[in-house]
């Protein structure tokens, strides 16, 4: 599901990781639907809320978002690959 080589790449992870974050870098807090909006507006096409799930929990396992009563936090957070 990261990468899947089967599917269209806008829907991996890691690219829809990245619209998430450029999304909530400028809104700072959303809801799921309006974050839902907002990426299908970015993509130009219809994405399944599943998707969105998946994205979300990567980037919570990442510790670049919070999600509270509902919405969803921007962590303003940079991370160091070196510390790996």
């Amino acid at each position: 599901m990261i990468v899947n080589v089967e599917r269209e790449p806008d829907l991996s992870l890691y690219y829809l990781g990245g619209i998430l974050l450029e999304i909530l870098e400028q809104t700072k807090v959303l809801t799921i639907e309006e974050l839902l909006y907002e990426t299908q507006n970015k993509l130009k096409k219809k994405l399944h809320i599943d998707f969105l799930y998946y994205a979300l929990d990567w980037l919570f396992l990442l510790s670049l978002i919070k999600i509270k009563e509902g919405r969803i936090y921007y962590e303003d957070k940079e991370i160091d690959s070196s510390e790996n």
